[in-house]
């Protein structure tokens, strides 16, 4: 076997519908971590691009079955993927020897009044499962599980063993970065090729966790249905309210498995990243925060924002058809999403049509790119694997560094050597990474009548535990962190006399640090964050915009909002515009 063709076998990759035999499949196992991308010189002197060889014998959680439990005529997969048999809806949990020491957990739903595309889930607890997979230690032993398809899960764990995670020996913490994984419609992480792919990516160096969405629970589309215009109108609500589920399980999902010290403690929580795979890249979408379609009129709803996320791969994401859009009108409703994104699709994809993948990807707010395969269609060809892999783990590798150096030189890469043509269609590298940003949420009491601006995780959570006293206004915009080495300090005190006075005070200058500090009144809570000052004192540089700061000589309270959000609203008697004071990055919600 020549080298290339050795590569195009080691990393493959493929989705439902489109499988490969099995034959081929446990030859690609049997290789898994072998080969070497043949990378041109130019491009590896970059230091960016690494190996899509697999560095790291990989182990994986418990997901031990009885297969003798399998109804007569149906299959496991019709367990792992949610297949309602004459009996009723099933899932892969019946079928788990050892439920209790696999990854599995409840998905809560909102209820319909909450949130009113769960008309049918509203207010349950889904059952969900998970297998996570992680770069083991040279010394496991512990055998492979073999799949009935003959596919293997490598070096699983059995009834109570704990994960044998390796120390990741490139960092001083020895903690590897977690990838949550989401896979196509009609498809399970055991479906004959993702477990691969969740192997391959535990083998670069990723801890993968990867739930089981198990659709057709909640409703029966196909993937050649989301083409009949007529079916779906007839069953939108349900369509929705299935698309909905998936990023609850994410979010929640992760939320669970960093419940687990056992893996938690072993990975780095500042390098979370997402890869989805067809209906999975919307799903990772929604759970970024982006904007359901969630009606055929075209009502819109957001259904979870997770923070946690540094970077985010589609491959052939799902963003809608030419006669009804994934995320809003046009696509749109991604606007508020930051994080950096790569898209990979496929020419000839009419499933994942690259023009509505490109409207989606040109409608984000933060680093985007996206590559297209000539000829692919909604599956993969065995001789794209070079370029699928390649481009991931390139993109990932570049925005999970905190050195920009990196993302410019991964934003001057135009194609990766292998068998196919591989173009880049939407290139844009933020002057920043997203480990560099902080949100930055602002929150209004109704009986205090004060508005407060926060970026602390802590004070976040704490009032959004208050729903009573405090709530979000939905404004929010994007600075840098405390540990970024951009723009300027940023003071924040806390003045209060005890009587009239009591408001949050910002400032990137000195000047009014040191005034502050001087009054007896004022406590001094640390710096908030680093922000970019003003050019000139009047403009911003790109991709950021000026940050006014406003001042209520009634109720002494100090506001600050983007020039764009303050053009929306009109200001409320006693208030005055101070001018502005910093630029942020703005979410355009």
């Amino acid at each position: 076997m020549n080298l290339q063709n050795s590569i195009m076998h080691n990393l493959n990759l493929s989705f439902p519908r489109l499988s490969i035999s099995h034959r081929f499949e446990r030859m690609i196992t049997a290789c898994l971590t072998t080969g070497l991308l043949a990378l041109g010189a130019a491009q590896a002197s970059s230091g960016i691009i690494p190996s899509v060889n697999g560095k790291y014998p990989v182990g994986c959680s418990n997901v031990e079955q009885d297969f003798k439990r399998v109804a007569a005529g149906a299959a496991p997969s019709d367990y792992w993927e949610g297949t309602p048999l004459s009996d009723g809806s099933h899932y892969v949990t019946e079928l788990l020897v050892s439920p209790a020491n696999a990854l599995t957990y409840n998905v809560a739903v909102p209820k319909v009044s909450e949130i009113d595309v769960f008309e049918k889930q509203g207010g349950k607890q889904l059952p969900h499962a998970a297998i996570a997979c992680y770069p083991t230690t040279a010394s496991n032993t512990r055998a492979d599980y073999t799949l009935p398809s003959g596919v293997k899960v490598l070096k699983m764990q059995r009834g109570a063993e704990a994960p044998l995670i390796a120390t990741n020996p490139d960092v001083t913490d020895g903690k590897w970065p977690l990838m949550v994984l989401s896979h196509g419609l009609a498809g399970s992480p055991l479906g004959d090729d993702y477990v691969q792919v969740i192997a391959r990516m535990a083998a670069e160096g990723y801890v993968v966790f990867a739930p089981f969405h198990a659709d057709a629970r909640y409703s029966r589309i196909h993937i050649d249905d989301v083409r009949d215009a007529f079916y779906v109108f007839t069953k939108y609500s349900e369509i929705a309210e299935m698309e909905s589920i998936r990023p609850l399980g994410l979010k929640q999902g992760l939320d669970y498995f960093l419940s687990k010290s056992e893996y938690a403690s072993r990975v780095d929580q500042d390098k979370i990243v997402g890869f989805g795979a067809s209906l999975g890249g919307m799903a990772m979408m929604l759970a970024q925060g982006a904007k359901i379609t969630a009606s055929w009129a075209g009502a819109e709803r957001v259904i979870v924002r997770d923070n946690r996320y540094k970077a985010v791969v589609g491959y052939v994401p799902y963003s809608g058809q030419p006669f009804l859009p994934a995320f809003g009108d046009s696509n749109g409703g991604v606007r508020s999403v930051r994080v950096p994104y790569l898209g990979i699709g496929g020419t000839a994809d009419v499933v994942a049509p690259i023009s509505r993948t490109s409207q989606m990807i040109e409608a984000l707010s933060g680093s985007k790119y996206f590559v297209t395969i000539e000829g692919m269609e909604h599956g993969f060809r065995v001789q794209d694997a070079p370029e699928v892999f390649g481009w991931t783990f390139m993109f990932l590798n570049a925005h999970l560094s905190r050195d920009q150096a990196d993302r410019t030189a991964f934003n001057a890469i135009t194609s990766v050597p292998g068998g196919s043509d591989d173009r880049v269609q939407i290139r844009k590298t933020l002057g920043w990474g997203s480990r560099d940003e902080l949100e930055v949420v602002e929150f209004f009491s109704a009986s205090a009548k004060k508005y407060f601006m926060t970026g602390r995780t802590d004070e976040i959570a704490a009032l959004d535990a208050l729903p009573g006293s405090w709530a979000r206004t939905g404004l929010r915009m994007a600075t840098y962190r405390t540990d970024a080495a951009l723009g300027a300090q940023m003071c924040r005190f806390w003045a209060n006399d005890g009587a009239a006075i009591n408001t949050h005070f910002y400032s990137t200058n000195a000047g009014d640090c040191a005034l502050l500090k001087a009054q007896p009144w004022a406590r001094d809570e640390g710096i908030a964050m680093r922000a970019q000052d003003l050019l000139a004192a009047t403009t911003c540089p790109a991709d950021t915009t000026k940050v006014i700061r406003l001042f209520n000589q009634t109720t002494i309270n100090h506001r600050y909002l983007t020039d764009s959000q303050l053009a929306k609203i009109t200001l409320p008697a006693g208030w005055k515009v101070d001018g502005p004071v910093f630029c942020a990055a703005k979410y355009e919600d």
